[in-house]
């Protein structure tokens, strides 16, 4: 019995009783893939997505190539220091190796003022050379950030961020819309960045430039959007985002797109944004009606939730049938998956704030087609 116990309470025991654990959940994950909870592959392996993966390597703003020119510089002085250190001490290790025949200790020397001037004085070096283009770099920024601030023509947009999923106020145009981030290329842009809750970061890698958004404080961020590709479709270049400040139980779930389209897209965009949704199906009429429930959350430019003065907790869904994606990037767009998130969405989302309405396969059916549909902008 006691060989029992100690046998319990090893180190190995736990790690088998964890790792056992791990493989259950995942096992119950995987039966529920099936049961229409979610898609049958991730969002993150999807086509669309898989072609803006979020890595800095490549920086396609201004801001972002001065990091990676430092990021370059700071790499190559870090591979010269450990081939400096990392070889010595192979050749050390190798050479000197003991062969079992000594019959004394070596010879025990300590303290050598030439040598740790050497070792004192060459980080120093290795330091100011990184340090000299860290600050070049940060001046040529600030000075590009008050140019962008001052430009009457840059594109201002609040960013506000929420458990879990994002605000985006186009303050010069009245548009509000939600975690697809549209943008005009090889434009200035400001964004001022807060938070409604707890502390999140915004951040889209290819971009460079990663700001926290704070509850009560506003802080800016600005740099000057890329060009379009030579092979983009007509819906634009897709970039991913993500918060990058754990924010609680679904903070790897909170992502979001930036898009960059041409001027001509963007102005489309901007047009069509706040239209009044267009119902042309008896479904989308009574989906409608049961959109009633929702308006203390969501808002769809053109209805009597857009009339409601208090500030919304949901996602604006103005122009929901015209994103890929829902649930903050996480799944993508379409009837099963928005059927899936209104019947229960903490499936999708865990710790999500929208409740469950207790709604009827009917009324979920119904509210789905006025939501993807009625809301299309674009629906050629």
């Amino acid at each position: 019995m006691r060989n029992f116990l100690h046998l319990l309470n090893s180190r190995l025991s736990k790690s088998i009783l964890t790792l056992g654990i791990i493989f259950w959940n995942s096992y119950a994950l995987a039966k529920d893939v099936g049961k229409g909870y979610f898609d049958d592959a991730p969002l993150s392996l999807s086509p669309e997505l898989s072609k803006s993966p979020m890595y800095t390597l490549v920086g396609i703003t201004d801001w972002g190539k001065e990091i990676l020119h430092v990021y370059g510089i700071t790499t190559i002085i870090a591979l010269i220091v450990f081939l400096c250190v990392s070889i010595p001490i192979l050749y050390v290790l190798f050479r000197f190796r003991a062969t079992g025949e000594e019959q004394e200790l070596p010879k025990q020397v300590k303290g050598n003022y030439i040598l740790e001037i050497i070792w004192t004085v060459i980080p120093l070096i290795l330091l100011s050379l990184i340090a000299v283009p860290t600050w070049q770099s940060i001046f040529r920024q600030d000075k590009a950030v008050k140019a962008n601030l001052q430009d009457k023509n840059a594109l201002r947009i609040e960013v506000v961020g929420y458990q879990w999923w994002w605000k985006f106020v186009y303050t010069d145009f009245g548009v509000i819309t939600a975690n697809e981030l549209i943008l005009p290329e090889n434009t200035p842009v400001v964004f001022s960045i807060t938070s409604a809750d707890v502390i999140h970061s915004f951040y889209i890698p290819r971009f460079g430039g990663k700001l926290d958004a704070i509850p009560g404080k506003v802080n800016k961020l600005t740099y000057v959007t890329p060009a379009l590709k030579s092979n983009s479709g007509p819906e634009g270049d897709y970039y991913m985002g993500q918060c990058m400040e754990l924010c609680g139980l679904s903070h790897a779930l909170m992502r979001f797109q930036a898009v960059i389209r041409s001027q001509e897209a963007f102005q489309d965009f901007i047009k069509s944004h706040n239209q009044p949704p267009v119902v042309t199906t008896a479904s989308e009429k009574r989906g409608e009606e049961v959109f009633n429930l929702c308006i203390a959350c969501h808002t769809i430019a053109g209805t009597p939730s857009a009339n409601l003065p208090s500030e919304k907790i949901g996602p604006d869904l103005s122009n929901f049938g015209d994103r890929k994606t829902l649930a903050a990037v996480t799944r993508k767009n379409n009837m099963a998956n928005l059927k899936a998130w209104l019947k229960n969405p903490l499936r999708f989302k865990p710790g999500s704030l929208m409740p469950d309405l207790q709604l009827t396969d009917q009324q979920i059916d119904d509210v789905s087609a006025y939501i993807q549909f009625s809301t299309a902008k674009n629906k050629d």
